[in-house]
């Protein structure tokens, strides 16, 4: 978890997207978003909790791709 937060901040901080991709980050947020869906349908309140942040992540670092694209320097 926290290197999801440490890439937050690296995206925020220096407002660029360098050499990231927004197709892995399309396939990261879809793999997180099916395995929510797997961690609900197992009742796993610890899974669903981890995977939700993670999930919530993963949208935030989209979004902040989309937003930095065109930035790279």
């Amino acid at each position: 978890m926290a290197a999801f937060l440490l890439q937050i901040s690296i995206l925020v901080r220096k407002r660029r997207a360098g050499a990231l991709s927004v197709k892995a980050g399309v396939l990261n947020l879809t793999f997180s978003a099916s395995i929510l869906g797997y961690a609900i349908l197992r009742g796993d309140e610890i899974f669903v909790v981890v995977m939700a942040f993670q999930l919530a992540a993963n949208l935030v670092i989209l979004a902040l791709l989309l937003r930095y694209r065109n930035n790279v320097a």
